[in-house]
């Protein structure tokens, strides 16, 4: 019996440092990528206030990246408010999204995100809406967010799912790195 316990542990803590490695590796890809802004496009924009995505420039910002932390500053054509981050905490891997007025001051809406679910890979990581982000706005527990990186495509995508269905998709061409702004 207590060989039987003695490998449940040992399997529990090879998963989990399994699941570590993958969220570490996916949060590594941005290693390549930083030091440059990227230009995307909306593919889909089936959401409230959506159509202000539209026919925008879209521009991610790979300025500030390390083994922890990325952030990605997201431009929405003039709009410099919002900002992805992407991080580890207690282990696991942790989407936040940091809204903020011109002056610099935080929305009252922010901070929202999750942590990354088990169907993420080292390429393409899930995140669910969050304890606080459901308390804060209990709406927001329909939520899931992706990050993917498409190595064949040389894309990044940003994408928001509504009880499980596709409703907004951001694509970011890597092909082209453009400075820093």
């Amino acid at each position: 019996m207590r060989h039987l316990i003695h490998i449940s542990i040992l399997l529990f803590l090879i998963s989990c440092t399994e699941k570590e490695n993958i969220h570490g590796n996916f949060l590594t890809n941005y290693s390549d990528y930083c030091g440059h802004a990227y230009e995307g496009e909306t593919t889909l924009a089936d959401i409230g206030g959506g159509e202000a995505f539209e026919g925008v420039r879209l521009l991610m910002v790979l300025k500030e990246c390390d083994e922890e932390m990325v952030r990605i500053p997201f431009y929405v054509g003039d709009d410099r408010s919002r900002t992805w981050i992407v991080q580890m905490k207690d282990g696991k891997l942790h989407l936040s999204h940091d809204h903020r007025y011109e002056d610099g001051t935080e929305h009252d809406n922010n901070f929202y995100g999750g942590f990354a679910d088990e169907q993420g890979t080292v390429l393409k990581q899930f995140f669910p809406a969050d304890e606080r982000t459901i308390e804060d706005r209990p709406e927001r527990s329909i939520n899931t967010w992706s990050k993917e990186f498409d190595l064949a495509e040389l894309t990044y995508y940003y994408r928001l799912y509504l009880n499980d269905e596709l409703r907004f998709e951001a694509a970011f061409d890597l092909t082209n790195p453009l400075p820093v702004e």
